[in-house]
């Protein structure tokens, strides 16, 4: 009786075993045939006044000394007045972007009919067929540079929860002619997603911002805080 019951438990045992390894594979199928991986770059620029003889240099997603070629992939095909370029400059190589002349935007706000400013939107988005490294792309994957005092900030806890997050510091160049009380805003988001369905939609995830806000006229360079979130999301 007692050998009858060991047969029995080693019997389930393998059957789990073998369930586990079918299930995995299983997985993995499913993961090749649904998985879709991409990056997104952002840029918004919201101005309270007229802005004239425009030109903005903002960091670029770079990935081992290479760059995403921003004015191939469609970015901000909308509008013919801006004008994209890629320039070398003293802090690397950075996304042009110019125009003659930007007005104020405004839109209105379904919930209150209340009129807020409207920023200028400036987007792509460039899918690979290969994996993502969310977990660690400093040095894998395309990330905003330039970087300067990269530290990981082991303090503050991120939200939505997320592996790790590094602060740095960036460089933006910003020339305009504008009333001295004007007020702009400038910010930048770049973020590599892996997505896939295995019952259901899941998806891991690294991304980072950095913002600047600025007044009255500019001409020259600019400090500006970035932070880089990795590991968001969900890993089997």
């Amino acid at each position: 009786m007692r050998t009858r019951y060991k047969i029995i438990v080693l019997l389930i045992i393998i059957s789990a075993v073998l369930l586990s390894i079918w299930w995995q594979d299983q997985k993995q199928r499913i993961y090749d045939r649904n998985h879709m991986s991409s990056y997104n770059f952002d840029v918004k620029l919201t101005t309270d006044s007229t802005l004239s003889n425009v030109t903005l240099y903002l960091p670029l997603p770079v990935t081992n000394k290479q760059h995403i070629d921003i004015v191939e992939h469609n970015f901000n095909d909308d509008d013919p007045s801006w004008k994209y370029t890629l320039v070398d400059t003293e802090h690397g190589l950075m996304l042009s972007i110019k125009n003659e002349k930007i007005e104020p935007k405004y839109a209105t706000r379904s919930r209150d009919s209340k009129t807020i400013l409207s920023p200028n939107m400036f987007r792509t988005i460039l899918f690979t067929n290969q994996t993502i490294d969310t977990m660690n792309p400093l040095g894998s994957e395309m990330v905003l540079m330039p970087k300067y005092n990269l530290t990981q900030n082991v303090t503050r806890r991120p939200y939505p929860p997320a592996s790790k997050q590094f602060d740095y510091e960036s460089k933006m160049y910003a020339y305009y002619d504008t009333s001295s009380n004007a007020n702009v805003s400038i910010s930048i988001y770049l973020c590599g997603m892996n997505e896939w369905w295995i019952g259901g939609w899941q998806h891991n995830s690294y991304w980072e911002d950095m913002e600047i806000k600025l007044s009255g006229s500019q001409a020259g360079w600019t400090t500006v805080n970035g932070q880089l979130f990795t590991g968001e999301g969900t890993y089997y």
